[in-house]
């Protein structure tokens, strides 16, 4: 008899503990659907949904270009703690020939990077992070890259952009939103993201060096033009 007793005991502490873990993953779940509401306002014609993971997403319009904002959580990680990154996409056609992207602190498994799509290896000109790697679709994204050089500088001045990325459909920011907490990482192999909402000012301060990219890449063009 005791040890059916003690049988019961561990069965009823294992249901507690998934019944506790089960609701925590629906709080969690649940505090992860308004992390882009303070962004809606900032675009017009806002579609905001949500995927299987319960991150959300924005697609609207900024100065007619259309604009796709979008929440990746990055938990691939071996030596430093999950990341949440904010990637926002200016789409429409860019006067360029080919695309370019800069990586900064590249660990090799970011899934999420343009820039491991490029096979051409540029250097990485003066006022670029010293952790960066450079990359262009082909030979013709040397003369992108020096038209955009100087706008993709003060882009990455910010330590917390990952990459930059320019493409002939669109222009590309992708950069830090908040980092997991240690304990749950830790203990529980958990994806815990404090502070993690993303305010209505970042989004839009994303969008105009991506209108000032798009300016610069577009003064160029004209000027080679002529």
């Amino acid at each position: 008899m005791p040890e059916v007793a003690s049988l019961a005991l561990v069965a009823g502490l294992a249901g507690v503990v998934a019944a506790v873990g089960w609701r925590d993953r629906r709080r969690l779940r649940a505090s992860r659907r308004g992390l882009l509401d303070a962004c809606v306002g900032a675009l017009d014609e806002v579609r905001l949904s949500h995927g299987g993971d319960d991150f959300p997403r924005i697609s609207g319009r900024h100065r007619g270009r259309k604009v796709a904002v979008e929440l990746i959580p990055d938990t691939m990680t071996m030596r430093r703690l999950p990341q949440l990154w904010l990637q926002v996409t200016l789409i429409g056609r860019v006067p360029v020939r080919s695309g370019v992207a800069a990586l900064v602190r590249p660990a090799g498994y970011e899934f999420y990077s343009l820039t491991s799509t490029f096979h051409h290896v540029l250097d990485p000109p003066p006022g670029f992070p010293f952790e960066v790697i450079v990359r262009g679709e082909d030979a013709g994204a040397e003369a992108v890259l020096g038209a955009a050089a100087h706008t993709m500088a003060a882009i990455l001045s910010d330590r917390q952009v990952k990459e930059v990325a320019i493409t002939r459909n669109g222009l590309r920011v992708i950069r830090q939103a908040a980092e997991g907490r240690r304990g749950e990482h830790l203990l529980l192999r958990q994806a815990v993201f404090d502070d993690a909402e993303v305010a209505g000012r970042d989004l839009l301060e994303l969008l105009a060096e991506l209108d000032r990219l798009l300016s610069a890449l577009a003064v160029a063009g004209t000027e080679r033009a002529t």
